[in-house]
């Protein structure tokens, strides 16, 4: 018989996992919720040109499920639900007034070229918050801290970068971009001796080569913004990190600096991040769970120039560390044949119970013990 597969990089979800999601998901709502965040929906099928306005002009479609439509036009599944609710605040929202706090949880879509425990497929849930400066960071960082709580595990750490740290260095240091691109590359992924050999061939002084090699080791609690203090060799460096000085301030007054730390060697994979960047980890999970930032830039790309920060967690990559959902069901007995009498007697649970009818030997419709 031949097996019939599902595409690589989907997923199917039994009815354990199912129920453990769709718990997970409530409970990150709910938190949504009650910072005011209203939910709405895009569509799964945009326009490719909304991806190239969003991401830049020479954006990869390479990763991307692409097609025509009916009118000859190419559109992709959508990748991520930043750009589109960008489009959205831009156009349904053109009049109204900020701030506009929005929430989703919708499913996104990428190509896998190698499977390597990755999903093409994954439920992302979100929040946006457009309309407000960076003073109201600690707002999201503070939602962010909430939900990763939600998910139950016992140890979880938001970990906050900027992205304005190295992009200022590479401004002032006049990088190339394909000097830019291969330090970026090399520093987010902390890969100190090719960091190393790369720098070496570059004109730089030995000061810069030390500060780039130091960008991936600056990381830690609330003591590492004073050494990124010292080691920042500009006027547009040092504000950069006062910034987060204040946001540390601030995260000391809500209770919440035992699962915060920072990290300048934190890179932007997204081209539209303008501020903060961080990321999300919980015990039992090897990657980061959730992911966002600051992009001021991003909502004006489509002709509202509007400020604007969020995240979102992806709940797939957490149903192996979540608990069993326990499901509660009264179970009917009944015979063969009294399937409508069943019904009507089960309706008295069912009010407030979930009730699950089950043909047996018996003649008589009852609950089974």
């Amino acid at each position: 018989m031949q097996e019939i597969r599902i595409p690589q990089g989907m997923r199917d979800l039994t009815a354990s996992q199912s129920r453990r999601k769709e718990a997970l998901r409530k409970r990150i709502e709910d938190v949504f919720e009650s910072f005011g965040y209203e939910k709405i929906c895009t569509p799964t099928i945009e326009y490719a040109k909304t991806y190239q306005i969003g991401f830049t002009s020479s954006t990869d479609f390479s990763e991307m499920y692409r097609f025509l439509d009916q009118d000859g036009k190419m559109v992709m599944m959508r990748v991520d639900m930043t750009v589109p609710i960008a489009r959205l605040c831009a156009t349904r929202y053109s009049t109204a007034n900020p701030p506009f706090r929005f929430r989703y949880c919708s499913e996104v879509f990428k190509i896998r070229h190698t499977f390597a425990g990755k999903r093409s497929q994954v439920t992302d849930c979100g929040i946006e918050l457009i309309g407000l400066d960076e003073n109201s960071d600690i707002e999201v960082l503070y939602t962010a801290l909430k939900v990763l709580q939600q998910i139950g595990t016992k140890e979880y750490r938001l970990e906050i970068g900027n992205s304005g740290f190295f992009r200022v260095a590479a401004e002032k240091l006049n990088l190339s971009e394909e000097q830019r691109t291969t330090l970026a590359d090399l520093i987010d992924r902390k890969s100190l001796v090719e960091l190393q050999e790369y720098l070496e061939k570059m004109d730089v002084s030995d000061e810069i080569q030390t500060f780039l090699q130091s960008l991936p080791l600056l990381g830690g609690g609330s003591e590492i913004l004073n050494e990124a203090m010292e080691s920042s060799f500009c006027e547009e460096l040092k504000q950069e990190v006062r910034k987060l000085m204040k946001l540390d301030e601030d995260l000391r007054k809500l209770g919440v600096m035992d699962h915060v730390s920072y990290d300048f060697g934190k890179i932007p994979h997204l081209d539209y991040y303008t501020g903060i960047i961080f990321e999300g980890y919980v015990s039992g999970v090897g990657t980061s769970v959730l992911s966002g930032g600051r992009y001021d830039s991003l909502v004006g790309r489509f002709g509202r120039d509007l400020p604007a920060c969020g995240f979102s967690i992806k709940l797939d990559v957490l149903l192996d560390v979540l608990d069993e959902v326990e499901k509660k069901v009264i179970r009917i007995g009944y015979p063969k044949g009294k399937e409508t009498e069943a019904l009507i007697y089960s309706e008295t649970y069912r009010k407030d119970s979930c009730v699950e009818l089950v043909p047996w030997e018996k003649q008589q419709i009852e609950v089974i013990l």
